[in-house]
């Protein structure tokens, strides 16, 4: 009957270990209570929301625009660029590979240069923003789409992210 609920006990703690963190314990007796050391059970890293633009130098053939293209006009990418919308994905990693958190396109601004009379679509900015990255890494990879990987210091994580696609 002792063993009984001290298999019952340890069970319980063991859900609450695996729900929580890696603690250390120590039965000694079967009547005995679990011993969790204070110093075993991680502290929950801090975090940071990594945020960028990412520019898709192009023409109208590469960008659909909605309204009339002037600079208060959604974007997203087009024909070559058709992955780069609202909703694709942003991941990043540690340098090992390793996803630490994903986030997304969250919408785009169109480009714009006054030529002949009118406004000519040249590109559109696309903002994407990745909460609860883990801080304190010392460097990440960044992931838009199936675009190749850009390798950032911690740094550079921190701070507003510019990339640009097309143009050249």
């Amino acid at each position: 009957m002792t063993s009984t609920r001290l298999m019952v006990g340890v069970g319980a703690l063991a859900l609450a270990i695996a729900a929580t963190a890696t603690v250390t314990y120590v039965v000694t007796e079967p009547n005995a209570t679990a011993f969790i050391s204070p110093g075993s059970i991680p502290l929950p890293k801090n975090t940071f929301m990594l945020t960028g633009v990412l520019t898709i130098e192009s023409g109208p053939s590469g960008v659909r625009s909605s309204g009339t293209g002037g600079t208060d006009s959604d974007c997203q990418g087009t024909g070559g660029y058709s992955d780069l919308t609202p909703g694709t994905a942003v991941k990043v990693s540690d340098r090992s590979g390793q996803v630490v958190a994903t986030g997304s396109i969250t919408g785009g601004q169109v480009q714009t240069t006054y030529f002949d009379g009118q406004n000519v679509v040249t590109g559109c900015q696309l903002g994407f923003t990745v909460n609860d990255v883990p801080d304190g890494l010392p460097s990440y990879v960044l992931t838009v789409s199936h675009r190749g990987d850009q390798f950032l210091t911690a740094d550079q994580a921190h701070a507003p992210i510019t990339l640009t696609i097309g143009g050249g």
